[in-house]
């Protein structure tokens, strides 16, 4: 969310300005197009454009910041957007994006796309709070051109020959299910007017009942939807193509050509250089040609996307077309597709395709392709699936190839050398079986010529996929990412202590394990997708969580931005259709982005899924827990963008309440229970935000309670009672209570006394800040006492039987990684002493006085802890350096890790503490000399 500091963001706006009119004189002279996304099944379709000047984006779906992130894909200069169709695979990483956009200064965005593009930002405004970013639509006319420094931009507005809408006709069957239940739900909570960041500073009153305000007309809603829906009809049936040409290179001046003319240094170089012939005082007419090389003619590119072949119009790209009439420069270097297979594939777009010529290559980007474009989540988890195999299985995500080491290795400690052949065997082994069963998804993306049986030159986009357009025109694949399981592998076994510790923890599951009776019992099952806090970094995605009742049912508990994505990589491509089959519902615990932006993308993944699996689960909607107030955003989307409405079935949150509010139609009655599998689902209202609440839910013999975002909160302790497994958000370390409670979350141990006060059998934490990107910072209390506390990550499958065994993974985590953990102390210590400063120098606050900072201090959280995340190397260093200078030996003593398992870590940290306070000693006395 935006950051409160405002003068950070107004001085990183202020650079940028200067940097930009600086540029703006002359174009670049380095220019390539970069794949982000593939757009492959989970993964949005993005393409950067990117100069030494400024950055262009074309289309943003969901997950694109993290992809951002994780490549490190500069935002900084990105002034505008390009978005082909209003669709939720080409718009839904913009709120994410914007946010981020946002923080790192950017002033302006300027959206490129079909009219009503930017009505998504009114239709986000509850929960996506532009303040420091000015978001504005450009005019995109067949008869004006945009032009900058860098390029020009046709506009060509693609219609379909006839624009009745499908979806429009009746589908008598379905629209009785959403008429008798879900319209009705509508008109009670359609008028929300709520801030969503603003912090609920107090608990809520037990038995409080909301009010909600009713719709005075009665079935107005359908009628002003429809008037809606066909009023916008002309722009909803609308793609933009894009036909991009860069601005020419001057040719460079040759100075000796220029002297042997006899030109003098002065204004008539610059003369030359700009393509003028001039005239000496003699009379000699020195021509430019004569004294610069060519001039390089902007390249042409085309962006289009073609959803249907009716919106198909040949003749808008003629003028490109090598017909022998157009000139060389007129022909696209490349085309970059984002028309889908089934069109992409027919002979009539095949046929437009050759028209181009051999000299223009194309580059696909949809759903045929398979990159899922992230190795850092196989990173973290093939370090964690050495810990444990079965709650952290390998991702069937194949999609990067692996670089193996046939090499025998080299290693003068003969145990490692053999555990580390075990390791690798394992992972092979499993990595073959992925492959084996996932045959036919994985094949042959990048050899586009086995897919497409054409002289067409197309090249399948994958993350980090190049095409250079200046200075040299060539495809560049040298930066795709590829996996280094052995790397992976052997960097945590070098870890001094961790075969060790990795080997107590295998005795002690083995003796738990032992003293058990064996009764096969795989269900419930609980998979978390996103652990992390606000928005996705590249090891923690954003709040979801799967609750696997049996084989056939399961319901999701949160879905923020990315969870599709993350299901796809967690169960494959193919398999994750039969996971959406058994999808019976959705509950949403409040509405912030963080929470539920993903849930569009996981509607309209599930309806294709069923749609692939057989007509007869068309007509089940998927049961969605929400607060009520969702529906202003949905509806607002499915009447401006997609139709949605059919895809769920509205239960509200409210309804859920003990005592229980009883809203028309909206009960959880016990037809719906025995569907999704449980026995029963109940809420109550948390202390975070408006209408945040916290969620029970009973199967049989266990009960699982969810927290959602909140502070410590008695109503939640009464809801939870006696549960089998708590999942509470632990957004931060114990020693930053205060800016917990500011920002209404929780902190670590907060988090683990909510569970004792329930009784609840184990606790999971989750919901970290960015910041514990790898692993939050327990504090000493609770390493001493953390018989019934697991840590919660990204693809972690735990069952109920595993839950005892989670306690024991902390001492072997602290080792594996090692590095965050030290660094985490660091910061630890270096917060302690800036405390004891402050305190040295300024008088203390009044006992017991917390300082809000308004409505903006919710949504400060994941920005700064992302800012903190990218920045720790270059802060921590500068920080701890200055700090350590001081008292080197306080700090040592300070930052011991009280647990028995981390004597190695403990080591580290003193060496790092060390080398850091002789060489900040060094610095200063160079800094005295000088």
């Amino acid at each position: 969310m935006p950051k409160a500091n405002t003068l950070r963001i107004v001085e990183a706006q202020r650079q940028r300005q200067l940097i930009a009119k600086k540029d703006q004189n002359y174009g670049p002279s380095t220019v390539y197009l970069q794949v982000l996304g593939s757009g492959a099944k989970g993964v949005p379709n993005t393409l950067y454009l990117c100069t030494d000047q400024k950055r262009y984006l074309f289309n943003c779906g969901e997950s694109t910041q993290r992809l951002a992130h994780e490549h490190k894909v500069k935002l900084t200069k990105l002034d505008h957007i390009f978005i082909t169709s209003k669709t939720w695979k080409n718009i839904g990483g913009l709120p994410g994006l914007s946010l981020t956009l946002q923080d790192v200064g950017v002033p302006n965005i300027t959206l490129h796309g079909p009219v009503g593009l930017d009505e998504l930002y009114k239709a986000t405004k509850r929960f996506v709070i532009m303040k420091e970013m000015n978001v504005t639509m450009a005019p995109c006319s067949p008869t004006e051109d945009f032009v900058d420094n860098v390029m020009s931009v046709k506009y060509v507005i693609l219609r379909p020959d006839t624009i009745l809408k499908p979806d429009l006709q009746p589908r008598a069957k379905k629209q009785k299910v959403v008429e008798n239940n879900t319209d009705k739900v509508l008109e009670e909570f359609i008028h929300d007017d709520i801030d969503y960041y603003r912090p609920e500073r107090s608990a809520p009153i037990k038995g409080n009942k909301p009010k909600f305000r009713i719709s005075p007309e009665r079935g107005s809603l359908k009628k002003k939807e429809e008037k809606a829906l066909r009023d916008f009809e002309g722009k909803f049936h609308s793609t933009v193509a894009y036909i991009c040409t860069l601005k020419k290179k001057l040719g460079s001046l040759d100075l000796e050509k220029c002297v042997e003319k006899g030109v003098k240094p002065g204004p008539m170089l610059g003369q030359l250089k700009n393509g003028q012939d001039v005239m000496l005082p003699d009379g000699t007419l020195v021509l430019s040609k004569d004294v610069k090389t060519p001039d390089d003619p902007g390249p042409v590119f085309i962006v289009l996307e073609v959803p249907d072949i009716s919106y198909l119009k040949e003749e808008e790209f003629a003028l490109h077309f090598d017909n022998g009439v157009n000139p060389p420069e007129n022909l696209p270097t490349v085309v970059v597709h984002f028309t889908p297979p089934h069109v992409f594939h027919h002979p009539t777009y095949q046929a437009f395709l050759t028209m181009f010529g051999e000299s223009t290559r194309h580059l696909v980007l949809n759903e045929q392709n398979t990159c899922l474009g992230s190795e850092a989540v196989h990173r973290t988890q093939n370090k964690l699936h050495l810990l444990d195999a079965d709650i952290f299985p390998l991702l069937r995500d194949v999609s990067l190839p692996a670089v193996w080491d046939n090499s025998p290795p080299s290693d003068d400690n003969p145990a490692r050398a053999s555990w580390m052949d075990e390791m690798k065997n394992r992972i092979a082994l499993a990595l073959f079986q992925n492959i084996m069963t996932m045959e036919e998804t994985s094949k042959s993306e990048g050899d586009a010529d086995e897919n497409y049986k054409s002289n067409v030159d197309f090249i399948a986009g994958r993350t980090l996929t190049m095409f250079h357009l200046r200075p040299k025109k060539e495809l560049d694949r040298s930066a795709e990412p590829k996996l280094h399981i052995q790397d992976y592998i052997k960097e945590t076994m070098d870890e001094e202590g961790f075969a060790q510790s990795l080997e107590q923890y295998r005795e002690q599951v083995d003796k738990i394990n032992s003293a058990k009776t064996y009764v096969k019992n795989d269900y419930p099952k609980v998979i978390f997708l996103g652990t992390g806090s606000c928005i996705p970094s590249k090891t923690r995605n954003t709040s979801a969580i799967v609750l696997q009742v049996d084989e056939s049912r399961s319901m999701l508990l949160d879905c923020g931005e990315g969870t599709f994505g993350q299901l796809v990589r967690f169960f494959g491509p193919k398999r994750v259709n039969g996971f959406l089959k058994t999808l019976k519902a959705i509950y949403i615990s409040h509405l912030h982005a963080d929470h539920h932006i993903g849930l569009i993308g996981l509607l309209q993944a599930r309806r294709a899924a069923l749609k692939d699996l057989g007509p007869h689960d068309l007509d089940e909607p998927v049961h969605l827990l929400a607060p009520g107030q969702i529906v202003t955003w949905l509806s607002l989307y499915d009447q401006q963008f997609e139709r949605i409405r059919e895809e769920f079935n509205l239960i509200p949150n409210q309804s859920l309440l003990e005592p229980k509010v009883n809203l028309p139609e909206t009960d959880m009655t016990p037809a719906i229970l025995a569907g999704i599998g449980v026995q029963r689902i109940t809420t109550c209202l948390v202390s975070h935000c408006p209408n945040a609440f916290g969620v029970a839910v009973e199967l049989k013999g266990h009960k699982i309670t969810y927290s959602g975002d909140t502070i410590p909160c008695k109503e939640l302790v009464d809801l939870g009672k006696n549960s089998t497994l708590l999942i509470h958000e632990a957004t931060m370390e114990d020693e930053l209570a205060d800016e917990a409670r500011t920002k209404m979350h929780s902190t670590t141990s907060q988090a683990i006394d909510i569970g004792r006060q329930m009784n609840a059998k184990f606790t999971v934490l989750t919901h970290f800040s960015q910041r514990y990107a790898r692993l939050p910072r327990l504090s000493a209390d609770v390493l001493r006492d953390s018989t019934r506390v697991g840590i919660a990550f990204d693809n972690m499958q735990i069952r109920m039987k595993d839950l005892e065994v989670l306690p024991l993974m902390y001492g072997p985590l602290q080792i594996m990684f090692a590095e965050h953990c030290v660094n985490m102390e660091l910061k630890a210590a270096n917060r302690a002493r800036q405390r004891e400063r402050r305190a040295d120098t300024s008088p203390s606050p009044p006992a017991g006085k917390v300082t809000f900072t308004d409505t903006q201090t919710t949504q400060t959280d994941a920005r700064t802890d992302t800012k903190n995340t990218q920045t720790d190397k270059r802060t921590d260093t500068q920080a701890t350096q200055t700090d350590f200078t001081t008292d080197t030996q306080t700090t040592q003593t300070f930052i011991k890790i009280p647990n028995r398992n981390t004597n190695q870590l403990n080591t580290k940290i003193n060496k790092i503490t060390l080398e850091t306070g002789d060489q900040c000693k060094n610095d200063e006395e160079k800094k005295n000399n000088r």
